[in-house]
C-alpha cells in the first residue's frame, strides 16, 4: 500500500490493482480513526467518511494534483510504480497570523489574519482532548487572548495558526465582524 503523501495529519494511498471495486480513478484517505475513499476526478466521497474540515483539505489536493493523480492511477492499476506527490502546503511564505480574536458562546474563534481574511473557527471538536477540558467552561473559553502569533488561553491552550486559519470558515466581512478585536 503506498503512501503517496502525507499532510496535516492525513495520510494518502493509492494501492496497486484497485480498479475492481469501484471503477473509477480514486485514492485512499485515512485521518485518525476515519477514513475515506475519494474519486480523483472529482473529489467526491465514493465510500466513507472524513471530517469536513480534512475532506475540504483533501479535496484542494486533489484539485491541485488531479494530473499527478491519474498518472499515478494509471501507473497503478498497471501495476508499475508510483511517484510521491507534494503535500498540501500552507504557503508557510505566507505565514497566517492572528491578529485579533472573539470568542463566542457557542466555543467558536472569530479571528482576524494578518492577510485580512476574517474567519469562525469551531473549536468543541478539541474540548474533550485532555488538555483542552477547561475550555468547556464558557468563562474561562473567553479569556482567549493573543500569543505568538495565534490564540492562547491562560493556562497554556494553544491552537496552531496554520490549524484556526485551514479549519476556519471564511465570514463575510459585514459590520458585525469587522471589529473582531
Amino acid at each position: 500500500m503506498p503512501v503517496i503523501s502525507m499532510f496535516y495529519g492525513i495520510i494518502v494511498l493509492m494501492y496497486y490493482f484497485d480498479n475492481r471495486r469501484h471503477h473509477q480513478p480514486h485514492i485512499h484517505v485515512q485521518y485518525s480513526d476515519e477514513e475515506a475513499v475519494i474519486s480523483i476526478p472529482d473529489g467526491n466521497v465514493i465510500e466513507g467518511s472524513l471530517r469536513t474540515a480534512k475532506l475540504r483539505l483533501v479535496q484542494a489536493w486533489v484539485e491541485i494534483h488531479q494530473e499527478e493523480l491519474m498518472a499515478d492511477w494509471t501507473l497503478a492499476v498497471s501495476g508499475a510504480s508510483v511517484f510521491k506527490i507534494e503535500p498540501l502546503k500552507s504557503g508557510a511564505e505566507i505565514m497566517n497570523k492572528v491578529i485579533a480574536v472573539t470568542a463566542n458562546d457557542d466555543f467558536s474563534l472569530d479571528l482576524k489574519f494578518n492577510d485580512g481574511s476574517v474567519r469562525r473557527f469551531d473549536a468543541t471538536p478539541y474540548l474533550d482532548y485532555e488538555f483542552f477540558r477547561e475550555l468547556k467552561d464558557p468563562n474561562y473559553f473567553k479569556q482567549v487572548g493573543l500569543a505568538y502569533s495565534t490564540v492562547q488561553w491562560p493556562h497554556g491552550q494553544d491552537i496552531s495558526p496554520e490549524t484556526l486559519y485551514l479549519e476556519g470558515v471564511a465570514v463575510p466581512t459585514t459590520a458585525d465582524h469587522r471589529n473582531v478585536a
